[in-house]
């Protein structure tokens, strides 16, 4: 009877040691979707407020820049822009988004950032879009921040509980 107590604890340690090592890698993955897409949106800040690039090119060119999910939010939004059938430059972002939201390991927080600038994106000449695109950049970065912080919480959570079980 002993062994099957002892069968149950390596099921269950090893259960919560799967679903620990998930979580973490879901965490390291989502703070390199918000560096990709830091960096992507400072690309297309450039694009827009430098070489003054109409928007669906510059949305098309920074999906060929950046990679994985961050890139689907760049491509969805430029086809729906260029496929000129009356989309709007905020529909056309909340395509993006979705798609995003669906692919992408992001937070809830991040989504909202990156949808309160739909009603900005486009709409306003280069001096404003390029403050719009560095206030997203830095909220990026300290979401970024945030996550990585999260990922250290949980290896040395990790760490404890390793330490704990080598002490019985």
């Amino acid at each position: 009877m002993i062994w099957l107590k002892g069968v149950g604890i390596v099921l269950i340690v090893a259960g919560f040691g799967a679903w620990g090592l998930f979580a973490a890698r879901s965490l390291e993955r989502r703070a390199d979707q918000l560096r990709e897409l830091r960096v992507s949106l400072g690309f297309l800040e450039k694009e827009i407020t430098f070489m003054f690039t109409p928007l669906s090119r510059a949305l098309e060119k920074t999906a060929l820049f950046c990679r994985g999910p961050v890139a689907g939010l760049f491509r969805e939004s430029a086809q729906g822009l260029q496929q000129r059938q009356g989309v709007t430059v905020d529909e056309a972002w909340a395509a993006g988004i979705h798609y995003l939201k669906t692919c992408s390991d992001l937070a809830a927080p991040d989504i909202l950032l990156l949808q309160s600038a739909s009603g900005q994106l486009g709409m306003s000449n280069a001096a404003e879009q390029k403050k719009l695109f560095q206030l997203l950049q830095e909220e990026l970065r300290f979401q970024e921040e945030r996550a990585r912080a999260d990922i250290d919480d949980m290896v040395g959570g990790i760490h404890c509980v390793l330490v704990m079980l080598n002490n019985n």
